[in-house]
C-alpha cells in the first residue's frame, strides 16, 4: 500500500509483475492535508505486507502506520511531478525496495533502469514540444505546489501562493500588482490544494487561468505530465 499515486506508480514500475499488488490510499484528485482516512483504508493498511508513504502526510499518521513494515520517503522539498525529482525518487525508492525485498533486488534495479530510460525518452520529446511551442520564459503566477514542474517546463514563475485559507488580502494585492507589472500570461492553480484559488487574480489581471494536477491520474505519470504540459501550452497560445 502506498500513500498516493506517485508512489504507487513507481512501485508498479519497479516490482516484478505477478509477485506483488500495489494500491494507493489517496485518490489523485484529493488534497493530502484534507483527506479523511476511512475505516476501509485502515483495514487495507493492516493487511499490507509493506506500506510506503511520503513523510509529513497527516492522513497516514492518523491511520496508525507500523514502523516495522513502513518505508517513509522524503521529497527533499521538491515536487516529484517534476521529471528530475521523479527520476531521483525512483532511484531512492528502488534502493529502499531492494533492501526490503532482497530476493528481488536484481529485478528491481533492472526495472529501475528501464523506467528511467522510458522517462528520459518521453521527457526529451516533451521538451522538444515545449521548444516548438515557444512558451519558454513566459511569466506566470502559480500555486507553490506547481513551481517545480513549471520551472522544468521553462516558464518564469514571478510569484507564488499557498492554500486559499492561508492567503491574506494584502497578499492578493501583491500578487495582482506583480501580475500587472510582469505582464503575467497565466495563473496556475494546483488541483489538490485548490482549483479556484488563483481564478480571481487571473480575472483581475486579464490572464488565463489553468489547473494542473500534483499527482498522476489513473493514466499514469507520463500521461499526466503530458496533459499538464498541454494545458500550459494551450493557455499560452490563447494570449
Amino acid at each position: 500500500m502506498t500513500s498516493d499515486t506517485i508512489l504507487s506508480g513507481m512501485a508498479i514500475s519497479l516490482l516484478p509483475q505477478g509477485r506483488y499488488t500495489v494500491e494507493a490510499i489517496l485518490p489523485p484528485g484529493q488534497c493530502p492535508g484534507h483527506y479523511d482516512v476511512k475505516i476501509s483504508d485502515i483495514e487495507r493498511l493492516k493487511k499490507a505486507d509493506l506500506i510506503v508513504s511520503f513523510s509529513g502526510m497527516p492522513f497516514m499518521d492518523k491511520a496508525g502506520v507500523s514502523d516495522k513494515r513502513h518505508i517513509s520517503m522524503d521529497t527533499g522539498g521538491r515536487n516529484w511531478m517534476s521529471p528530475d525529482a521523479y527520476m531521483h525518487g525512483l532511484d531512492v525508492f528502488a534502493t529502499r525496495l531492494s533492501e526490503y525485498f532482497p530476493e528481488d533486488a536484481d529485478e528491481i534495479m533492472k526495472k529501475k533502469k528501464e523506467a528511467i530510460t522510458r522517462i528520459k525518452e518521453c521527457t526529451d520529446e516533451i521538451r522538444q514540444s515545449i521548444k516548438k511551442s515557444g512558451i519558454s520564459g513566459i511569466p506566470v503566477i502559480a500555486s507553490s505546489m506547481q513551481r517545480d514542474p513549471l520551472q522544468w517546463m521553462g516558464l518564469r514563475v514571478v510569484a507564488e501562493y499557498g492554500r486559499l485559507e492561508a492567503i491574506s488580502a494584502r497578499e492578493i494585492v501583491r500578487l495582482v500588482e506583480t501580475g500587472k507589472n510582469e505582464r503575467v500570461k497565466i495563473v496556475v492553480d494546483n488541483l489538490q490544494s485548490g482549483p479556484d484559488t488563483g481564478r480571481g487574480i487571473a480575472e483581475t489581471i486579464g490572464a488565463s487561468h489553468v489547473v494542473l494536477t500534483n499527482f498522476p491520474s489513473e493514466k499514469g505519470y507520463l500521461a499526466t505530465l503530458w496533459e499538464n504540459v498541454e494545458t500550459i501550452v494551450n493557455a499560452a497560445m490563447k494570449k
